[in-house]
C-alpha cells in the first residue's frame, strides 16, 4: 500500500516535470518569434527614406547639388532700347566754308583723338593765313623800331612822346599779330601747323576735318567735290565702349529705383550674355499714355555686341542679401502644406526632410530651417522623389 502511494507520487512529479518544460519551451519559442518580428520591423527603412536601386537613379537622371550660402538679387524688371551715349557724340562738321577734296573716313570706321577725317579747300583760310603772315612781317618791323626807339630815349636821342608814340605802334601791331593768329585757331588750324606757316611762309588753303575723340564713325555726309558751309553735320562720330539703355518702368516701381543702382541688360541676339551697367538718371515725368518714367542706364559695351536701337530687358537690383542659405526653387516641393526636399544620404538613399522658407529672390528660397549649408539636396527630379514617396505612404496605409 504504502509503494503504491510512493509511485501514485513519483508519477505526479514526472508529469509536473514535463508540463513545465513544455511551457517554458513553448514561451520561449513565443519569445523567440516576437523578437525576429521586432528586428524584421525594425530592419524596415524609414517612412521618410526613398530607396531607389542604381538604375532607377541613372534613368531618373537626377541632379544633386550641395547647399551653399549665396548672395541673393532682388531684380525690378523693365522694357528698355539701346541708345547711343549722347556724352559720348560728336556731329563734326567745318568751321569754315569750302570744298571737300578729300574724304579719308567711311561709315564703320574707327578713328583716332585728333585723326584726319577729310580734306577742306577754303578760301577763307587762304586769305586768313595771308592776313597772320602780312600781321608777322608788320610785328616783326614794329619790334625793331621799338626797341631802337628804346636805345635812342636812352641816348636822349628821341623824345618821350615820340617813343611813346613807337611803343603804341608796336602794341597795335603785336594785337593784330595775336588776332591774326588766334583766327587760324578758331578755323581749325592746331599749334603746330600755325608754326609751320610762320616759318615757311606758305599759304595752304587746304584744312583736316579732326576727330574730337577716338570711336567709331556711324553717320558720314561728306561727298568729295562738294560745297559746304559751317553748319553742315559732315560726320557723326560715336564711341560705343559704354551705350545708354532706357528703360521704360512703370511708376509704382519709381520708388525702388534711384541713381548708382546696378543694372544688368539682356538682349534677344544674345539670350545667354548679361551686360553690366549703373542708372545713371531716373525721369523727371510720367508719359501720360503708359503710365511709365524713363530711367537712364549706362551699360558697358567694351565687346561691341550691343547696338543702338536694339530692344532690351533691363533687371535693376532694388537689393542685395549677402550671405543667405538658399536652394534652387525647383528642389522645393509641396507636401499638403508643409515644404519638403529630398537629402541625398547616398547608396541611392533619399530622405524626404520638411523645411522652412523664408523669401524667394528670382528663382532661388531663403531656408530658415531643415537643412544645412554642406548637405547635398535634389534639385532636377524632385518631384519624381515625391511621387515615389507617396506611392510608398500608400502602401503602408
Amino acid at each position: 500500500m504504502v509503494r503504491k502511494i510512493f509511485l501514485k507520487s513519483k508519477m505526479k512529479k514526472v508529469l509536473l516535470g514535463i508540463l513545465v518544460t513544455v511551457f517554458l519551451i513553448s514561451f520561449i519559442s513565443c519569445n523567440r518569434g516576437e523578437a525576429d518580428n521586432e528586428k524584421e520591423i525594425n530592419e524596415k527603412p524609414p517612412s521618410n527614406l526613398i530607396q531607389l536601386d542604381p538604375k532607377s537613379v541613372e534613368t531618373a537622371n537626377l541632379q544633386i547639388e550641395e547647399v551653399s550660402l549665396k548672395s541673393l538679387k532682388n531684380f525690378l524688371e523693365a522694357p528698355g532700347k539701346v541708345r547711343f551715349n549722347e556724352n559720348k557724340l560728336a556731329h563734326v562738321g567745318s568751321r569754315l566754308p569750302g570744298r571737300v577734296v578729300e574724304v579719308k573716313a567711311n561709315l564703320g570706321d574707327k578713328v583716332k583723338e585728333d585723326g584726319s577725317l577729310a580734306i577742306i579747300d577754303s578760301t577763307e583760310l587762304g586769305t586768313a593765313q595771308s592776313e597772320y603772315l602780312k600781321a608777322k612781317a608788320n610785328l616783326i618791323a614794329q619790334e625793331k623800331s621799338y626797341a631802337r626807339a628804346k636805345k635812342l630815349l636812352e641816348g636822349k636821342a628821341i623824345s618821350l612822346s615820340e617813343y611813346q608814340k613807337r611803343e603804341a605802334e608796336y602794341m597795335i601791331v603785336r594785337a593784330e599779330f595775336k588776332a591774326a593768329e588766334d583766327r587760324l585757331h578758331l578755323l581749325g588750324l592746331s599749334e603746330e601747323e600755325v608754326k609751320h606757316i610762320g616759318n615757311q611762309h606758305i599759304i595752304n588753303s587746304k584744312v583736316a576735318i579732326r576727330a574730337p575723340f577716338s570711336g567709331t564713325i556711324v553717320e558720314r555726309h561728306a561727298t568729295l567735290g562738294e560745297l559746304i558751309e559751317p553748319t553742315e553735320n559732315l560726320f557723326t562720330l560715336a564711341d560705343l565702349s559704354t551705350l545708354w539703355v532706357i528703360a521704360d518702368v512703370p511708376e509704382k516701381d519709381i520708388p525702388l529705383v534711384r541713381t548708382g543702382l546696378p543694372v544688368e541688360v539682356k538682349v534677344s541676339p544674345y539670350p545667354n550674355q548679361v551686360f553690366k551697367g549703373t542708372v545713371t538718371y531716373v525721369g523727371d515725368q510720367i508719359d501720360p499714355s503708359t503710365r511709365t518714367v524713363k530711367v537712364r542706364t549706362e551699360v558697358d559695351n567694351s565687346l561691341g555686341k550691343l547696338k543702338p536701337e536694339m530692344f532690351a530687358t533691363v533687371f535693376i537690383t532694388t537689393e542685395v542679401m549677402s550671405d543667405v542659405l538658399a536652394i534652387p526653387g525647383e528642389a522645393v516641393q509641396t507636401d499638403g502644406n508643409k515644404k519638403i526636399v529630398f537629402v541625398d544620404k547616398g547608396n541611392g538613399g533619399f530622405e524626404k526632410r520638411e523645411i522652412s522658407l523664408g523669401r524667394q529672390v528670382d528663382s532661388f528660397y531663403q531656408v530658415v530651417d531643415g537643412i544645412k549649408a554642406g548637405e547635398k539636396i535634389v534639385t532636377k527630379g524632385s518631384f519624381l522623389l515625391k511621387s515615389e514617396a507617396q506611392k510608398g505612404e500608400l502602401g503602408e496605409e
